[in-house]
């Protein structure tokens, strides 16, 4: 399994059959999770996550299955082009705040905690 740079701080794990997308570094972004009363942690990333997809490309929705952990947030599917789309939009909002807090706004509060 292959894993690629170009993604960070996400990780891109590119496998026979199957990719993957995890971040496991909350920090740098803690301070907009805190201001919306969120941990941002691993379920917050999953509810950022889901609501990019819905927001910017709803076509991924059904390419993409998702297992974070408190302390991890991972994406996966067999689908290597839904995979990258995804860590493009997240490092979108990693880079802009106002895409981080809108995306944070408008995801399902039950994906979250």
């Amino acid at each position: 399994m292959a894993e690629k740079d170009e993604f960070a701080p996400l990780r891109f794990l590119d496998g026979d059959g199957s990719c993957s997308l995890m971040l496991t570094e909350f920090s740098p972004w803690a301070a907009t999770f805190e201001e919306l009363e969120w941990d941002g942690g691993g379920y917050s990333w999953h509810g950022v996550a889901d609501a990019l997809v819905r927001l910017k490309a709803p076509k991924l929705k059904k390419k993409i299955k998702y297992d974070p952990e408190g302390s991890m947030f991972v994406a996966f599917g067999p689908d290597r082009d839904a995979l990258v789309q995804l860590a493009r939009l997240m490092l979108e909002a990693m880079a802009d705040p106002a895409v981080l807090r809108e995306a944070i706004e408008k995801a399902n509060p039950r994906l979250m905690d």
